[in-house]
């Protein structure tokens, strides 16, 4: 199966074969999450939804996590928003693979705590959807552990 990206660009800019609807739910995801606003998109999370942090580079710094259901989001977002004083993810790449999208793009912050400042290039989130809804999204340091863990290799 060929692999299909898009620049993290607005719709109508040379990205119309990957499936819009899915990687529009993770667009509005990424959005409001740099408003801080998590709370504001709950309703585009399946009731059951996994959200596993453990293997991204941040997880792995702070023993990561995996959040289940609507409370567990919540819980994602709250802590999300306490470590980080300020933190930006840069999506450069949407990949439509069937149910999944991959999110790839470097992540900026500075920890609300100890002020250092750190860059993470590269990291990548595969976010399955199931009736428009995310059921399950996973972080990884890099795009290719992305692309294997929904079966395809670069």
């Amino acid at each position: 199966m060929p692999i299909q990206t898009a620049p993290a660009k607005p719709w109508g800019c040379g990205s119309r074969w990957v499936s819009r609807e899915n990687v529009e739910v993770v667009r509005r995801i990424y959005e409001a999450g740099a408003r801080r606003e998590g709370a504001a998109v709950l309703p585009l999370y399946d009731e059951d939804v996994e959200w596993d942090n453990s293997g991204s580079p941040v997880g792995l710094l702070t023993g990561g996590m995996v959040f289940r259901g609507h409370d567990g989001i919540k819980e994602a977002f709250r802590e999300w928003y306490e470590a980080w004083e300020d933190v930006e993810h840069d999506v450069e790449e949407f990949t439509d693979i069937g149910p999944h999208v991959i999110a790839v793009g470097p992540m900026r912050g500075r920890g609300r705590t100890s002020g250092v400042e750190v860059t993470w290039d590269g990291y990548a989130s595969t976010w399955t959807l199931r009736g428009g809804k995310v059921a399950r999204s996973v972080w990884y340091p890099t795009r290719e552990e992305a692309l294997e863990a929904v079966g395809l290799r670069e």
